[in-house]
């Protein structure tokens, strides 16, 4: 099961989803979930809103942009394409991957206190 949902695409997109973007979603979710779940297997027990949302965002990532263009010029035609999409691969973002890591240190905290006194 995908951490999320083809109508979590298509809320997002804000639009349905055309056959061929359903069949190409799918696959883009089951795949995401795949990569989550190997390097952040926690995930498959506790998922989060994180964890779906960096899902989705993965899978966006690929619909909205799938040639995977970054910058195109007109005069003198110029185009240059993102590096992970160009050789077509659906990746989790460095960004994305500090958000799956757990806080170490966050679960307890420090209160300091004064000394007793000698009796």
């Amino acid at each position: 099961m995908a951490l999320a949902e083809l109508s979590d695409i298509a809320d997002r997109l804000g639009r349905d989803l055309t056959p061929e973007e359903t069949r190409q979603a799918t696959a883009l979710l089951e795949d995401a979930t795949a990569m989550i779940l190997d390097r952040f297997p926690r995930y498959a027990t506790e998922p989060t809103a994180t964890s779906r949302a960096v899902c989705r965002a993965m899978v966006l990532r690929v619909l909205q942009n799938p040639q995977g263009l970054r910058q195109e010029s007109i005069d003198d035609y110029q185009v240059t394409y993102d590096a992970a999409r160009s050789a077509g691969e659906l990746y989790i973002s460095d960004t994305e991957a500090e958000m799956l890591r757990p806080l170490i240190g966050a679960a307890f905290s420090i209160t300091p206190t004064a000394p007793k006194a000698w009796p």
